[in-house]
């Protein structure tokens, strides 16, 4: 038989015994949710500068517009950075939850899903804004122009917390303990 290695000694606590969620937990949660939250700040900062402008031509009709060629599916690319960095925001935030050994649980793992619907939201709205100011409308001067990146839908914003819950859960079931501050 193979002997397994030493647990560490804050990790021998007898089966099937849990303490009631404290007060340090809920101090964690509320710091959690606001650290997740903030980043979105950052992420529609580097989605405002990574987004494609989809350069247009004003057309014959009044207030119409035509893509360039090739410039039609820029909508699509906007969406599509928006949601990889949201994603990878979210996995690499519940990667970094689970490293925190002292405070795992149901309660951190609620905070962070909350924290990162705030941080996708924030995202959203400060990338907009951001595109906003960085490119004018130019329709009236009759010459070709980058129209900003735009977010057809608000339902990117779940992949951030979709990404967190995804890799929290998977690494709680990784965890071969019962004890979640163990492993």
């Amino acid at each position: 038989m193979l002997d397994s290695p030493a647990q560490p000694a804050e990790c021998d606590s007898p089966p099937g015994v849990e303490g009631p969620v404290g007060r340090g937990d809920v101090v964690a949660a509320v710091g959690v949710v606001g650290v997740v939250g903030a980043m979105g700040l950052p992420l529609g900062v580097l989605w405002a500068w990574l987004a494609p402008a989809e350069f247009v031509a004003r057309s014959a009709m009044p207030g119409a517009v035509l893509p360039f060629v090739g410039q039609d599916e820029h909508p699509f690319d906007d969406m599509a950075t928006f949601v990889l960095l949201g994603l990878a925001a979210g996995v690499l935030t519940g990667a970094a939850l689970w490293l925190l050994r002292r405070r795992r649980g149901p309660l951190v793992l609620l905070a962070a899903v909350l924290g990162s619907v705030v941080a996708g939201w924030l995202a959203m709205r400060t990338g907009l804004w951001l595109v906003a100011a960085r490119y004018p409308d130019l329709a009236s001067t009759g010459a070709p122009f980058p129209r900003p990146p735009v977010l057809q839908s608000a339902w990117v914003i779940v992949t951030q917390p979709f990404g967190v819950a995804v890799t929290y859960c998977i690494t709680t079931a990784w965890n071969g303990s019962d004890d979640l501050s163990c492993g």
